[in-house]
């Protein structure tokens, strides 16, 4: 969360920027009119668009000014968490990329981490299954605990790369693992399909914690999908549902 008066000029100008106020490869007003609009010296507009800058959301060319950047192409990971806080929508094609992405990684992940896993990661395993079952109707700690377990299975399997790169899109994950727990008796089916894998990985079956990994994955992808609405843009929007 940005505080202070910067910060406010912040969020307020990533709204326009991503909802278009703003077009990609538009030049922002002068400072001296950000300064009347916002009511603000120059140092806290400075202090803004530098946070913008910083994001990739804009870029200042010397003598000429600040321009939009095409966020959707240059951005990262984050900035796509941003573009869902404000339009609580995402493109399909985004959305079925991060799902194939996870689908692939994690069930080769989990058939590793079965031939490599030892007491000490059953037990912590098994200890965040626990509190998850222990909150079956708080959403957000669901979504920890989900997150959490995932993260440990890739850790277990000792594949760094998909590590790193699954840590940096946690708050996307943590955006539709929200979504998903919100969903009606999802806490439940989800802990279960969890033990089943718990089950595949303490026999230390390689084949059977692949596929429980992949059924997790895929029932979760069913129901995200079941719970999203298509727009005509080709992109998809949160249902009332999931709001």
């Amino acid at each position: 969360m940005n505080k202070g008066l910067p910060g406010r000029i912040y969020n307020d100008m990533l709204k326009d920027i991503i909802k278009g106020s703003y077009p990609v490869e538009s030049k922002l007003p002068p400072e001296r009119e950000l300064v009347q609009k916002y009511k603000a010296s120059r140092f806290a507009i400075r202090e803004a668009i530098a946070r913008l800058a910083q994001s990739g959301f804009v870029m200042t060319h010397p003598q000429s000014g600040t321009y939009v950047r095409d966020f959707n192409r240059e951005g990262s990971v984050d900035t796509l968490v941003q573009i869902l806080r404000v339009h609580k929508t995402i493109d399909r094609q985004t959305i079925e990329s991060l799902l194939r992405f996870r689908f692939v990684t994690e069930t080769e992940a989990a058939g590793r981490a079965a031939l490599r896993i030892q007491e000490s990661d059953i037990v912590y395993l098994e200890s965040s299954l626990e509190r998850k079952k222990r909150h079956l109707r708080d959403a957000a700690v669901l979504a920890e605990c989900d997150y959490d377990f995932h993260r440990a299975v890739i850790t277990i399997s000792g594949d760094i790369i998909s590590r790193l790169v699954f840590q940096s899109f946690k708050p996307v994950y943590s955006f539709f693992a929200e979504l998903f727990y919100s969903l009606e008796g999802m806490s439940e089916a989800s802990l279960a399909l969890n033990l089943k894998l718990m089950k595949a990985l303490k026999r230390k079956d390689q084949a059977a914690s692949g596929k429980a990994m992949g059924n997790i994955l895929k029932f979760a992808e069913k129901k995200v999908y079941e719970a999203v609405k298509s727009g005509h843009s080709g992109k998809i929007r949160l249902s009332s549902s999931g709001s």
